[in-house]
């Protein structure tokens, strides 16, 4: 498949995907309906994944409502200790590339002191222009005007290193890994990070609540990808009809 999930995600709403795509993007056409289709399987077949891909590459709000109510019922199946639906929410900001409140102070200050110039975002409209040129779309169209929007706001919004901005790289003649992410281009959130958000101690968590973060974590990545081969699979084989 050509284009990545994410991609699909960032160019096209699931639920209503414009007539001015349809046809476009190259050797393999893809419709809306087509679209909209594996969409639909994915939210069928893993609904809970289906609704983390929607937070995590459109901030949809109301998938992110779905996915809190769901954390809460998993709290409430596996008894509720102190913390535990807080904890959760952490858990799919997370699995979502989106930062803890215990990062926010260091991320703004990265922001303040390496997002200040006119031009520190050129290189993401740059990159947005691009991905709209890659699948078809008119630079002035709806669709390539959004992207530029979320990647603009997923910049300023989420775990991004504002230092290398995403590349993992600093140094313009000579690269180098960049010493705040250490190349990985995102500063992702830890187990450390978790336990100063929702202010417990170390004890405290690994008695209670460990057990617990683990499994939604894992229930959590599971779901994504059940949603993504479903997705997969759907248009490979639209593709191939």
């Amino acid at each position: 498949m050509s284009k990545s999930i994410e991609l699909l995600v960032k160019l096209h709403n699931p639920k209503c995907v414009s007539a001015e795509t349809a046809g476009r993007g190259g050797k393999s056409l893809l419709y809306k309906e087509q679209i909209v289709f594996a969409f639909a399987q994915a939210e069928k077949e893993f609904m809970f994944g289906y609704h983390l891909l929607m937070c995590k590459y459109r901030q949809d709000p109301f998938s992110r409502e779905f996915v809190n109510s769901y954390a809460e019922s998993w709290c409430e199946e596996c008894g509720l200790p102190e913390h535990a639906t807080e904890a959760l929410s952490y858990v799919v900001d997370m699995v979502c590339d989106l930062p803890l409140p215990s990062q926010l102070k260091h991320l703004n200050s990265l922001r303040k002191r390496y997002l200040r110039s006119q031009y520190a975002h050129l290189s993401v409209i740059d990159k947005a222009n691009k991905i709209a040129e890659e699948n078809g779309l008119l630079p002035n169209s709806v669709e390539a005007r959004q992207l530029r929007i979320r990647e603009l706001n997923e910049i300023r919004k989420s775990n991004v290193c504002p230092r290398c901005r995403g590349t993992g790289e600093v140094g313009r003649v000579q690269k180098r890994e960049c010493p705040e992410c250490r190349g990985k281009g995102k500063l992702r959130a830890n187990i450390i990070h978790l336990m100063k958000s929702i202010d417990c101690t170390e004890a405290y968590f690994n008695r209670y609540l460990n057990a617990l973060v683990v499994d939604f974590e894992r229930h959590c990545y599971e779901e994504m990808s059940g949603a993504e081969n479903v997705i997969k699979r759907q248009i490979k084989n639209e593709s191939l009809n």
